[in-house]
């Protein structure tokens, strides 16, 4: 699929592959397109998890809230989701 790039893209392209980070445009767009899919996953996983947690709050199966132990908690499930840490 031929594209023209607008020229913006093309030279942050260029750059990256001057940089030696890769070898051709190919490689580039290959990884920007994995890093959205990952980043699109992280997401919707991220929806399930509040969808949960409101059928939670729903049913009552809620406890006794710290905000600390809360962010922590929601850190830790984000990282071992591979979302990242997207939290300040």
């Amino acid at each position: 699929m031929p594209y023209h790039f607008p020229a913006d893209l093309e030279r942050r392209i260029r750059a990256q592959i001057q940089s030696g980070a890769f070898e051709t445009e190919d490689a580039v767009l290959r990884e920007a397109i994995d890093t959205l899919e990952r980043r699109q996953k992280g997401f919707a996983r991220l929806q399930e998890m509040v969808r949960e947690a409101d059928e939670d709050i729903l049913q009552g199966r809620v406890g006794p809230f710290d905000a600390r132990e809360t962010k922590a908690a929601v850190r830790a499930r984000l990282e071992a989701h591979g979302i990242g840490d997207s939290c300040p």
